[in-house]
């Protein structure tokens, strides 16, 4: 993959963090003006900077559309392409495959390559955790992408475009890899404040390299169910300890280029801050179980109270939808960039609980991700999943049942922060089944987006590049 001159927010992130005067906001105590080669400490920090901008930002906003959170305005015309399934391979292309490529992905490969010679298996273990995520995130949006013959600069500038169901096989080997490493080892440093998610902290990188296995093997278990089932049994009959914390970049700042992506790039740099707005989808979800999250996932209306638009109404008149009537999607400049959470860990938990019988109590796993959901914005869920609450787990009920609770409530708790994976996760399982295709539908009545296109710069640079796949065929592992 080619170097790009980086004209994003992404840029302006990575500057922020590293460019600024202000010597006590992030430190990472090292004088890049003097080093004669980049280390792995001074790569790393950036490396999980340009995976943020763009996981946080750009696949946020479109991920929090599909995921029906919020809905492009009738007023303004910044997201109509993605609220209407009108993408093309052009979208999340320059702003984001280009910027995994070219910046995440390229220096989590030079972050793990400099950490295999020294033996410093502690970058080796953060850079690969990453560097997998990163490449699964891929994998379940274009379900081909260059992965085996990627990042080789001038030895090879027109990767092949391999099948997913073939990387994961290989995440998945590199994964067991860098936890096979002896974290313990002299030659092994702590990376301190160059780690942005958990300071250093290697007992909890473990947990997120076996959470990371985890939703490997769960996303294709209605593909490839022995290898997920073995999969999944050999880790727990090894005793693998999972997230009980949110992996996240936790660092921003109220002020410009530091602040979190997604609000950098919607509030401080558009000219509106009101282009996205309450989906009746969440909305009416929430209002329906007199969910105190409403208020922390949109704000008041111009003309009082909290109201949502239907998912895709944006050709609607002002006169039949009044914008100041609809709440815009509360965003705050400190947010934090969330990779995995702690609700999520357990979500994942409590499904191969119902499915496997492994792990303990899925109502107890199903319970403690309620609960963590609603810690996020401060809030007790006790009330919710005690008997006769809204969010009670369906002991009693069908297997269906039970997956049905589990994974809606992490649609829920993936709301503000994680759009994207509740997207991937909607395709996976079909849940929530009360999607509803957008008023607005490019592809056509009761059709849904299931993948990406191929962007359209591997087209311009890439001899290998593929036939392009309709974006209603569904991905390698969406059996259901």
């Amino acid at each position: 993959m080619k170097n790009i001159l980086k004209l994003t927010i992404i840029a302006s992130l990575i500057v922020g963090l590293f460019g600024s005067c202000e010597k006590d906001f992030l430190d990472v105590n090292d004088d890049p003006n003097n080093a004669t080669e980049a280390t792995a400490g001074q790569i790393f920090p950036a490396a999980t900077a340009s995976a943020a901008g763009v996981i946080g930002g750009n696949y946020a906003l479109a991920g929090g559309i599909w995921s029906q959170y919020w809905t492009q305005a009738n007023a303004s015309n910044q997201y109509k392409s993605f609220a209407s399934f009108n993408v093309s391979p052009d979208d999340l292309d320059r702003f984001a495959w280009e910027e995994l490529y070219s910046g995440a992905l390229n220096d989590f490969k030079a972050v793990r390559e400099k950490a295999s010679t020294k033996e410093d298996w502690s970058y080796f273990l953060m850079s690969t955790v990453l560097e997998t995520y990163t490449y699964q995130i891929l994998v379940d949006l274009y379900n081909r992408i260059p992965y085996f013959d990627a990042l080789q600069g001038a030895d090879n500038l027109n990767p092949e475009f391999d099948n997913g169901e073939l990387i994961y096989e290989d995440l998945i080997s590199r994964i067991n890899g860098a936890l096979a490493k002896n974290l313990d080892a002299s030659s092994v440093s702590n990376p301190g404040a160059k780690d942005f998610i958990f300071n250093g902290d290697m007992d909890q990188w473990v947990r997120f390299a076996n959470t990371l296995k985890l939703k490997i093997y769960l996303r294709q278990r209605y593909a490839n169910q022995t290898v997920a089932q073995d999969g999944i049994t050999d880790m727990y009959n090894n005793g693998a300890e999972f997230l009980e914390t949110n992996a996240s970049m936790d660092v921003f700042q109220d002020a410009d280029s530091k602040s979190n992506p997604f609000y950098e790039m919607d509030r401080r740099q558009l000219n509106t801050p009101n282009n996205l707005r309450a989906s009746e989808t969440m909305f009416n979800w929430l209002e329906g179980n007199s969910d105190p999250r409403t208020e922390y996932l949109y704000n008041e209306a111009e003309n009082g109270g909290y109201m949502a638009m239907p998912q895709g109404s944006h050709n609607a008149s002002t006169s039949q939808i009044d914008p100041d009537d609809i709440s815009v999607v509360h965003l705050e400049p400190t947010d934090p960039v969330i990779f995995m959470s702690a609700a999520e860990s357990y979500f994942l938990q409590a499904e191969v609980a119902v499915i496997y019988g492994l792990g303990g109590s899925a109502k107890t796993l199903y319970d403690n991700g309620v609960m963590a959901a609603f810690a996020q914005y401060g809030l007790d869920g006790s009330s919710f999943i005690a008997s006769g609450g809204e969010y009670e787990f369906p002991a009693s009920g069908t297997e269906e049942d039970k997956l049905q609770a589990i994974i809606t409530q992490k649609w829920a708790a993936m709301a503000r922060f994680q759009g994207m994976e509740a997207w991937t996760e909607w395709r996976r399982t079909g849940y929530p089944d009360f999607f509803v295709p957008p008023q607005d539908n490019a592809l056509g009545q009761g059709e849904f987006l299931l993948r990406l296109l191929f962007p359209d710069s591997e087209r311009r640079a890439n001899t290998n590049y593929p036939s392009l796949v309709p974006v209603t065929v569904p991905v390698w592992w969406d059996k259901d």
